[in-house]
């Protein structure tokens, strides 16, 4: 297994602390936004965001996408909708109470990120947060993996006219705390998510959903180790399942990650990205037209590793 590391920013002026990266893919580029400021959970904390052109070797200079006045803006996902061309943003901001305090919003833009829509109120139900991205099924659904950070259950929010309207599912039935969903869908239509755990187990959790992600069956845990830290996974364009993850009971090295060519149910192959001491965490991955996988994670906290 070959590839390339580079840091897609190694720091950020005035901003010492950076965390939970997203990466989407653009015509010809790649997009990633972040938060960033003096430490998490802060009022000054932005939401920031930087391109890679399909073709250069580094990424652009990060900019501020969005600093909301006298609050801390949290996690962030983006979708480009590839038959309209419009690009969304779905993003958290602090209402000064901790992470159970969030509103979600949405917002889009109609030139890949140069202008953007004002941020409308997505859910009026404080607490609700994203962390990966939308999977685009067969049948044209979206479908937005979510959590409530004051129960810390997960569910999705549905979209059948891509974007314009939504309804939410209803929450993963689990015996444990389960958060920040991952979700591909399966060579027989099925959804499969994988979630984080706050429970004593120390391991990743499972849930398949059969109807489109509207109900889901009982969460499960695996025999994949994790440490209650943030989790991502793509299905490639040969089946494959690529699951970055922190395959370890305690701590957030070292970063994993997995492949399964049977929908999950084996991973043959574990290999590690990072093993420093440090916090390797949070990562976003996707596979782009050219077939190549693209991994971006939280580097000790300063940094985006790409």
């Amino acid at each position: 297994m070959n590839y390339f590391a580079q840091f897609l920013f190694d720091s950020l002026p005035g901003r010492p602390s950076s965390h939970c990266a997203a990466l989407t893919a653009l015509p010809d580029a790649l997009f990633c936004i972040w938060y960033a400021g003096s430490r998490e959970g802060a009022d000054d904390v932005a939401l920031m965001s930087a391109r890679y052109d399909i073709g250069s070797t580094t990424w652009a200079q990060p900019t501020v996408l969005l600093d909301t006045p006298g609050k801390g803006d949290g996690n962030a996902i983006a979708h480009f909708d590839d038959k309209s061309g419009r690009l969304w943003l779905f993003h958290t901001v602090l209402q000064g109470g901790g992470w159970s305090s969030v509103f979600l919003y949405s917002r889009y833009s109609d030139d890949l990120g140069q202008t953007w829509s004002r941020s409308e109120l997505f859910d009026e139900e404080q607490g609700m947060m994203v962390r990966t991205g939308i999977v685009e099924l067969a049948s044209g659904r979206w479908v937005l993996p979510a959590y409530d950070e004051k129960s810390w259950d997960s569910f999705c929010y549905l979209s059948d006219d891509r974007g314009k309207t939504w309804v939410k599912g209803t929450q993963m039935p689990a015996a444990a705390p389960l958060i920040q969903p991952a979700i591909v869908q399966l060579e027989d239509g099925k959804l499969l998510a994988y979630m984080r755990s706050g429970g004593q187990e120390h391991c990743v959790w499972r849930s398949t959903s059969g109807d489109d992600g509207e109900t889901w069956e009982l969460c499960t845990p695996t025999e994949l180790r994790n440490p209650n830290s943030g989790l991502d996974m793509v299905r490639t364009q040969d089946g494959t399942i690529v699951l970055i993850f922190n395959n370890t009971a305690e701590g957030r090295t070292p970063l994993h990650v997995g492949l399964s060519d049977d929908d999950g149910t084996t991973w043959p192959v574990i290999k590690p990205l990072e093993t420093d001491p440090g916090e390797y965490s949070y990562p976003s991955v996707l596979q782009s037209q050219d077939g190549l996988i693209h991994v971006v994670y939280t580097y000790r906290r300063f940094a985006t590793c790409a």
